[in-house]
């Protein structure tokens, strides 16, 4: 894992563990975010996307989310790595 994805990662459990208030809750890549584990909910995940967005200074569009994009943390870090890339 590059550097950059390491830091993507831990952007990630930062705004799940503040903005969410999930505290230090074991956090990894294979971590659900939609499902039961966390129990998340619609706005709690709208909230892991802003947060993110504020965090690195990028826009994530709406019609692009969905369970292959969000289903786990690892994969919600492949895909906002993947538009820090495009940009």
């Amino acid at each position: 894992m590059s550097n950059d994805t390491t830091d993507l990662h831990e952007t990630i459990y930062d705004v799940l563990r503040t903005d969410l208030k999930l505290g230090m809750v074991e956090l990894g890549p294979g971590t659900p975010l939609v499902g039961d584990e966390l129990g998340l909910d619609s706005l709690d995940l709208l909230m892991v996307v802003t947060g993110t967005e504020k965090r690195l200074g990028i826009k994530i569009p709406n019609d692009k989310l969905g369970r292959d994009t969000m289903g786990t943390i690892g994969a919600f870090v492949q895909f906002v790595d993947s538009l820090r890339t495009q940009a």
